[in-house]
């Protein structure tokens, strides 16, 4: 048997074909692990997003009541109705 002299071309050519899919294959697992970071976050900011738009749809909802407007008519901006004096508690 004879053997060869100089470099083995295909010894060569064979590990930089499994060092470029091994580079790839760490790339790809790099970037799946990004885009999952991105999808968490965003699941969570759809939450408060969802949670902030149930809490504003029962503001609305309540709203739509003539007895809670009233309510926060006299509460809040101190209003009254005609003949009433307004109330308010002292502070100390």
């Amino acid at each position: 048997m004879r053997k060869r002299k100089g470099v083995n071309w295909f010894a060569i050519f064979m590990f930089l074909v499994l060092a470029y899919f091994g580079t790839v294959l760490v790339s790809q697992q790099v970037h799946l692990a990004h885009v999952s970071d991105s999808q968490h976050l965003a699941d969570k900011r759809l939450e408060k997003a969802q949670e902030e738009n149930n809490r504003l749809r029962k503001e609305y909802e309540s709203l739509q009541d003539l007895s809670n407007i009233e309510k926060l008519a006299r509460e809040d901006l101190g209003l009254a109705k005609n003949g009433e004096m307004p109330y308010q508690m002292s502070s100390r």
